[in-house]
């Protein structure tokens, strides 16, 4: 079971639309794993809105393809200024 994001549904205009689904297992350093699955039929075969619970039926290995979101942080002003030559 993981946990559908519905901040982050993708419809970007292009391809497919995807779901972005938060793993509930971690990583060995203890961060969180998300997944994106493609929003299609095969993929996806149940949305019950009313009861906020969709059923995914990926392929083998889809759940395998995870990534960990990264904090970008701008840091400025803390690096010397460089040397005029």
């Amino acid at each position: 079971a993981g946990v559908v994001l519905a901040e982050d549904y993708s419809n970007s205009g292009v391809g497919d639309d995807l779901i972005d689904v938060l793993l509930p297992e971690r990583t060995e350093e203890g961060l969180e794993q998300y997944v994106l699955i493609p929003f299609v039929p095969q993929l996806v075969p149940v949305v019950d809105q009313e009861n906020r619970l969709i059923v995914v039926d990926p392929p083998p290995g889809l759940l395998d393809i995870t990534y960990v979101r990264e904090e970008k942080v701008t840091i400025r002003g803390l690096l010397a200024a460089a040397a005029e030559e």
